[in-house]
This record gives C-alpha cells, structure tokens and sequence, in this order.
C-alpha cells in the first residue's frame, strides 16, 4: 500500500512543477516593464554617481523602456550604457515577476588623488583612473609632482600606508620627484620624509616607526627632515632654533 502512495504523491509533485514551470514560461512571454530600480550598493562610502542618474542615462538610450515586453529588453545593451560612467567598475541587471528591472551597480573605490600639471584624478588600487566630481570629494592620500606612466610602485606605496592604521592616519601627501625619489608629507609634525626611490618600503616605514616611538610628539616638530634613503639607517636634521 505504501509504495502505490509514494508513486501518486511523486506524481502529483511533478505534475505541480510543470503547471508552474508552463504558467511562469507564458506569464514572463506577457510580462511588461513597469519599473526601472537602480541601487548603488556602496553609496555610503562614494557617492560619484546616483540612481537617478544612472536611471536617467539608461532611459535616454532606452526612452520606450516602460511597457517593452521583459523578453525583448536589451540587458547587454543596457549594461553597457551603465558602463560608459567611468565611476562605474560593475554593473548587474536583473528583472522579477512584478516587471521590475533591477540595476545594480558598484563604483570604483580610490585610494589616492593625483594632482598633474593642470589635472587630477583619482586611482583606484588596480591602476584604474577615476575622474574628479563636482558633487564628491573621497578622502585620500594626495599625490603630486612626476607622476610616472606606470604607477605600480606609487601604488603599493599607497596600499601599504593605506592598510595600516597608523601611517593611515600619518601620512596625508606624496611627492615624486624627478629622479623618482619620494617625499612623505605627515599630518603629525613639521618635518618632510625622505623615503628615496620606493624601494624596500615595508624596513623604510619599520625605521620610521622606531624613531617616532622614541621620541615624544612634541618634539616632532624639532625636525626639519627625517631621511630614509639609506639601508637601515634613519638620518635626521633639525630645525634651525
């Protein structure tokens, strides 16, 4: 008696999975756009572009998008508009039962602002430019001087301030000079670092912290320039009385 039941109720299962399967395949052959949803997943920490203007970009291109049936929607198109802002580093598009076409995008996250001649942008830590907004300013490590064509050593330099908390909160500004040795600006203090070319950075900072941890804050200030160039060395001269 059991086994007649478990054949009636597996029947009837498969049975329901193909009413549903065959009634969510006709319903989505009729199903309408009705709404565009955009959501910029990280909002909170940069604020480059908004919803509305990504909305607004996409229905510029796309201005019959309401009332276009879901199935003949260009996504790949659309994800490819949402992709010319050049703040935009990832774009996913998705559409549900109510017609609603979902757009979620994510920005670029800078991690320093260089400044060029008569230009400036901000990097990301792959390399990737960012433009400057009029609406948005992101806090970061500002950079100046001779920038080089390829940045890889100025952004290690900035990942490795930028991941410890307290050259994070030391270091506020890069110089590079011509003959690509780097000066370090601090927030703490009225000396300048000359860290030389960016080369072994990780004993450069280890220095730099175990003379700062010898002496008070306050005298800080005594000095004009703290030099790091040379190999585990740190060579100091101080400020004129």
């Amino acid at each position: 008696m059991k086994k007649p039941l478990n054949i009636i109720k597996w029947t009837l299962i498969i049975a329901y999975l193909l009413f549903i399967t065959y009634f969510i395949s006709s319903k989505s052959k009729t199903l309408v756009c009705t709404e565009v949803n955009v959501t910029v997943t990280d909002s909170l920490t940069n604020r480059f572009v908004t919803s509305d203007e990504i909305k607004m970009s996409v229905l510029n291109v796309y201005p019959k998008l309401y009332g276009s049936l879901i199935k003949d929607l260009d996504f790949e198109g659309i994800e490819a508009i949402v992709k010319k802002n050049p703040a935009i580093q990832s774009c996913r598009i998705h559409s549900n039962a109510k017609g609603i076409v979902n757009i979620e995008v994510q920005q670029y996250k800078p991690i320093i602002r260089v400044f060029s001649g008569s230009a400036s942008f901000y990097f990301d830590e792959a390399g990737n430019k960012i433009p400057i907004s009029n609406k948005f300013n992101v806090s970061t490590l500002v950079v100046n001087g001779t920038i080089p064509i390829k940045p890889d050593e100025l952004l290690y330099l900035a990942k490795f301030i930028k991941n410890d908390p307290f050259w994070d909160a030391q270091i506020e500004q890069i110089y590079i000079r011509r003959d690509n040795v780097y000066l370090l600006a601090p927030r703490v203090g009225e000396h300048i670092i000359l860290l030389g070319p960016p080369v072994d950075i990780e004993q450069k900072f280890k220095n730099l912290k175990a003379f700062y941890q010898q002496l008070d804050p306050k005298l800080w200030n005594e000095y004009k320039i703290i030099n790091l160039k040379f190999k585990n060395q740190v060579v100091c001269s101080r400020n004129p009385l």
